[in-house]
């Protein structure tokens, strides 16, 4: 197998894997707690993260505990292998300067954890809430993009990961697969289009869970409890 064609199998392993860390699932209860309880999770996370081991160890122990209690013990495997990307390469790359495996497993380790809390914070984003926001600020007419901009987000990613993978049964070159995947987005773009045009404005609703709420925030309050201890 050539490089160009080990190159396009993997980018599109590396799509296969970002849909499924992010967009499996759909519209599920954990997904209804509010963004700022999210984002404020998240910030904790990355500022804890960057004490010592024991503190990343006690992130990664939130991160994972987010995924579980809120219902998606399922996407752990497939975000934790997209997390390992970055913190394999960091690992690599760190080793000839610090020239202590442990140190360089440290590094790779907090990598891990961050990237893992970015995806998790990624997967629990639910449009529909800013859209709902969006409306009642009364910005109508911008509550329908983000909605409308994750929606269509994973049907080009699942697009652009067929035409790959036909690409490589035929052993047509990465680019023309790619290729197919442009002219696909021009479609959507032109169907949505026409289904907008003909519909009155957009009313997003959007509730949110009491229990994930309240989950959330406790671990969030484990998170800034468990940093005096360590």
């Amino acid at each position: 197998m050539s490089v160009l064609k080990r190159i396009a199998e993997l980018f599109r392993l590396f799509v296969s894997l970002l849909f499924r860390s992010i967009f499996i699932y759909g519209d599920i209860e954990g997904r209804h707690v509010p963004f700022l309880i999210n984002l404020a999770l998240l910030v904790t996370q990355v500022l804890v993260a960057r004490g010592s081991v024991e503190r990343v160890l006690v992130v990664l122990a939130s991160v994972l505990l987010t995924y579980l209690a809120r219902g998606s013990g399922k996407v752990v495997v497939y975000s934790s292998v997209l997390a390992l990307i970055p913190s394999t390469w960091y690992f690599i790359v760190s080793t000839p300067f610090t020239l202590d495996l442990f140190a360089s497993a440290l590094i790779a380790l907090r990598v891990f954890t961050v990237s893992l809390s970015f995806i998790c914070f990624l997967y629990f984003f639910n449009p529909v809430e800013i859209s709902y926001l969006l409306k009642l600020l009364r910005l109508k007419n911008a509550s329908l993009y983000p909605t409308l901009t994750w929606r269509v987000v994973p049907h080009i990613m699942r697009d652009m990961e067929t035409a790959l993978l036909v690409g490589e049964m035929k052993g047509v070159e990465a680019w023309k697969s790619l290729a197919v995947t442009v002219l696909t987005t021009e479609e959507y773009v032109s169907l949505y289009e026409e289904g907008l045009f003909s519909k009155p404005g957009y009313e997003p609703s959007y509730y949110y869970s009491v229990k994930h709420t309240l989950t959330t925030l406790i671990i969030l309050a484990f998170l800034m409890v468990a940093c005096f201890f360590t």
